[in-house]
């Protein structure tokens, strides 16, 4: 547990987790979690195929640069057998191989005293390099080292909990106004991904001066590389998704990041890593200042949140001049190896030993705390990279509050498919219903005390299915989709045996999506 230097209200904190340690210990035990993570080549439909038969629980799930990323839990129920907690295991398993990537299935002790539904974050949205159509290898270093300082900024600053990691992400809305005229105002929804990290820090100090602390350190790195920043609004009346602009872009980027042409040279390969363990502060921080150690090593892509009291943190890393035939040919090697580490950094150590890369010097010297180094880890395949069709793509969110359920994640977003299949039978464009080509690009499932089960996501619709919705009417193309795709979600559950749905809403702004919401 990590407190605040100086709190004077540490004690009592300290007294409240353990307080709910306790209770959480009370009801279960030490019972493990069972977990599996999916590391899979990108495609539309492959989420709703893995849960209507693996009945996933809490699930995080996100898709870009032609690599998606699943890992769901399976938390035993009550009366499951309780194991001894130790460090879990040593080495790593080699991954079960499938048609579209790898699957790895584990299990792990959580941490009863990690609070990660806050009543207070500090919530923040960075823009790197928006108007970019592909990643190039200064994007890599520059969002890895821009993780490095926010969860720096959690662990060091704040001593709180990093809630959430997201990259790409999609930047706020677009106003425009005529000649400042508010009569002419008119919104316009930003592209479905850009270049950017989207993040949450839990407060346990709620004061004035630890916002504004967290917002400079967070500006003057912005400022520093020629990045817009914007923080979450928090007046009353200002939902998730509404933002407040602290400083705009110049587009004149550090000579640090774009200072020559290998440096804007396309990606060609990404190495998905995800890493998992017991949720602490400070262990996404460990990871990070590890990779930027080796300067040809960049994160082009990234979630990260917490399951079941287990914190996952998942990079897609991409190594200048290596590609993936002979990435996976190292890879497979390590893994197939009985003393193959699990361990982050034994494990990527290895691997990039035999990849010929060496680190600076300097890092974490020996005797320090690494908050992850009982962390396990599941690496690859690599992938082929493949560009996302950024402005081709609608962004469209939706949540949901239904009662628990052993189908867990299968029954909203099973109906959510055969809401969108109804919606646009077929595209103007080719023969295939909205269900065919929609992609989930981010998605967000748990569980709570209360039996029941909440979630949100992001999809990204093609702007061909707006032509059904283009005639008549004052409202815009958009708001008639998702005014659709809502009322036939609806229609889909009525006519099931669910229940205890208390929301299901959609809408092209996250803002305006039911009563709570995930970030």
């Amino acid at each position: 547990m990590a407190l605040i230097p100086g709190d004077p209200r540490a004690s009592i904190r300290n007294v409240a987790d353990l307080a709910r340690a306790g209770l959480e210990i009370a009801r279960r035990s030490v019972t493990k979690v069972d977990f599996e993570v999916h590391h899979v080549r990108s495609r539309q439909g492959y989420l709703h195929e893995l849960t209507t038969g693996a009945n996933l629980l809490e699930t995080v799930s996100s898709a870009t640069n032609g690599a998606g990323v699943v890992i769901g839990t399976r938390t035993p129920v009550d009366g499951a057998e309780t194991v001894e907690l130790d460090d879990g295991p040593q080495h790593a398993e080699p991954p079960q191989q499938i048609a579209d990537g790898w699957v790895f299935r584990q299990a792990a002790w959580p941490n009863p005293t990690f609070i990660y539904e806050s009543a207070q974050t500090f919530s923040g949205l960075i823009g790197i390099d928006p108007a970019a159509r592909e990643v190039s290898e200064w994007h890599g270093v520059a969002i890895r080292d821009l993780l490095k300082e926010i969860s720096e900024a959690a662990a060091g600053l704040a001593g709180a909990p990093l809630l959430t990691l997201q990259c790409p992400a999609q930047l706020p809305t677009i106003v425009k106004t005529r000649n400042h005229d508010l009569r002419t105002r008119k919104e316009i929804a930003a592209q479905c991904s850009s270049l950017a990290v989207r993040f949450s820090i839990a407060l346990r100090d709620t004061s004035v001066a630890r916002r504004f602390a967290l917002g400079d350190r967070i500006r003057e790195v912005c400022e520093k590389h020629g990045f817009s920043f914007w923080a979450a609004d928090t007046r009353p009346g200002h939902r998730a998704g509404n933002w407040f602009e602290v400083c705009h872009a110049d587009g004149n980027f550090s000579p640090l990041y774009n200072g020559d042409l290998r440096s804007k040279q396309r990606i060609g390969t990404v190495l998905p890593v995800t890493f998992a363990g017991p949720a602490r502060v400070g262990s996404t921080h460990a990871i990070l200042s590890f990779l930027q150690r080796y300067p040809q090593v960049g994160v082009v892509g990234c979630t990260g949140t917490t399951l079941a009291d287990l914190a996952f943190v998942h990079l897609q890393l991409a190594v200048a001049g290596v590609g993936a035939e002979r990435l996976n040919r190292i890879l497979g090697k390590l893994l197939d190896e009985q003393s193959a580490p699990a361990r982050p950094r034994k494990l990527l150590s290895a691997l990039f030993r035999r990849l010929g890369l060496e680190p600076d010097a300097g890092g974490r010297g020996a005797g320090t705390p690494d908050p992850a180094i009982d962390y396990q880890t599941f690496a690859g395949p690599a992938l082929s990279y493949r560009p996302h069709l950024m402005p081709d793509s609608l962004a469209v969110w939706v949540s949901w509050e239904v009662a628990r359920t052993d189908r867990g994640l299968a029954g909203p977003l099973g109906h959510l498919y055969q809401a969108l299949a109804k919606v646009v039978p077929q595209l103007p464009t080719e023969a295939r219903s909205l269900a065919d080509v929609t992609t989930v690009e981010y998605l967000v499932c748990r569980a709570t005390e209360q039996s029941v089960i909440r979630g949100k996501a992001k999809l990204a619709v093609p702007k061909p299915a707006l032509g059904r919705f283009a005639s008549g009417g004052a409202e815009p193309p958009p708001s008639k989709l998702c005014a659709a795709l809502e009322e036939a979600w609806q229609a889909q559950v009525r006519q099931s045996d669910m229940d205890g749905v208390r929301e299901l809403t959609v809408a092209w702004r996250e803002s305006w999506l039911g009563h709570w919401t995930y970030s």
